[in-house]
């Protein structure tokens, strides 16, 4: 059995049946697909007061989900709800008639943080999404709706405790909130008690720099798999990031952006006054922290303005034989001008520029992984690159 995961997925164009024209073969493949629904899809928008720049999309946008064969989807992450809460709950209904399921976010804390369930070939999958990344107030409570939250206190510290350096960049370090990781692993553990196979994915990490890996990441996908989860996927970074195997189960940092349909940018920053537009030091300072992976148009690119290396991406694949053993590769794409995944062998030219990227996300992060052809009994494409660990531990 296999399952393909995805990163950020958001259709808001002029045609929506366009979007998966080149990927729905290659999802097809999956007997599961799972993605981030990175946005709304509602017919009832009421700006959330505490919204950025708002993603929002008429009901109908989200048919395309189905059609290229999207089975369960993430709504755990800082845009699920920039339309308020009866779009959150109106989407929710609307891909659930698309037969599409849904998990990270509901009326309220509890079926937020619910684990969703779907069997395979006499395999039951459990799926669970929180989010570390969001606007305040957007967070499920026990009587109001919202997302799984999984939030954690930044500290900063000094680089050199021993001398005054006032301005200098601190080490910056996280510390977990009680009450998000305790309803987190009561979710976990229900899931592992019910299921075969326990996928847990998560929205975090910095989008600012590519290849990064924050401390709240690493211990979070530790923790997923201490308590149960037999895979971790991590999005929101819109680049990709590096993988590593933990007690040998994967752990996919960042798929990056799958199809992510961000046109009008400026007219959209403009309205909601998002990245200091307006306002010129604020927007000096976005400058500066940003550098050249600011959002902005891109040329040639109108509805993806984000930096060239956003546009390699692709699908993780997760095989699980018959034994129980997982074997974990990737599917590579690269988005085109129309802002499709356009898949590509691993050993093409293009699919070399993924893996290399791949491999330079797991060498800057120090993650002991290696990327190899796949082996004849991993189960996996032949298209596909491999993920091997190779620590000692």
């Amino acid at each position: 059995m296999s399952i393909l995961a995805v990163g950020d997925v958001f259709v808001d164009r002029d045609d929506p049946a366009t979007a998966f024209h080149s990927a729905r073969d290659v999802l097809r493949t999956g007997d599961v697909v799972f993605g981030n629904c990175e946005g709304v899809f509602s017919d009832d928008i009421q700006r959330a007061p505490s919204a950025g720049s708002t993603l929002t999309a008429p009901a109908a946008n989200a048919a395309p989900l189905a059609k290229a064969g999207f089975d369960i989807m993430s709504l755990a992450n800082n845009h699920s709800l920039d339309g308020g809460h009866a779009a959150l709950l109106s989407m929710r209904r609307t891909l659930a008639d698309l037969d599409i399921a849904t998990v990270g976010a509901g009326a309220n804390l509890a079926e937020a943080t619910a684990p969703g369930y779907l069997e395979r070939n006499g395999t039951r999958l459990a799926f669970l999404a929180f989010s570390s990344v969001f606007p305040y107030g957007y967070e499920a409570r026990p009587g109001v709706p919202g997302l799984a939250p999984l939030r954690a206190h930044t500290r900063y510290t000094p680089l050199d405790l021993n001398v005054w350096n006032p301005g200098m960049a601190p080490v910056v370090s996280t510390e977990p909130l009680v009450e998000d990781q305790k309803a987190f692993i009561d979710s976990i553990t229900k899931a592992r008690a019910k299921a075969d196979i326990v996928v847990a994915s998560f929205h975090w990490g910095d989008s600012t720099v590519p290849f990064s890996l924050t401390d709240h990441e690493r211990r979070t996908a530790r923790l997923a798999i201490d308590n149960g989860a037999d895979v971790v996927v991590g999005h929101h970074h819109h680049m990709l990031r590096g993988v590593e195997f933990y007690s040998g189960k994967p752990i996919f940092y960042g798929l990056g952006h799958y199809v992510f349909d961000l046109p009008n940018l400026a007219e959209r920053l403009a309205r909601d006054g998002y990245l200091g537009v307006g306002r010129p030091e604020e927007m000096a300072a976005w400058a500066r922290k940003f550098g050249e992976f600011m959002i902005r148009p891109r040329e040639g690119y109108p509805l993806l303005p984000f930096h060239p290396d956003s546009r390699l991406t692709g699908a993780a694949v997760i095989h699980i034989a018959p034994s129980g053993r997982i074997s974990a590769g990737f599917l590579p794409a690269i988005i085109n001008p129309a802002n499709e995944p356009m898949h590509v062998s691993a050993d093409s030219d293009e699919g070399r520029r993924v893996v290399a990227y791949l491999e330079r996300c797991c060498t800057t992060e120090q993650l002991p992984t290696r990327l190899v052809a796949p082996r004849p009994d991993s189960g996996l494409p032949t298209s596909c690159i491999e993920f091997v660990s190779t620590s000692t531990d």
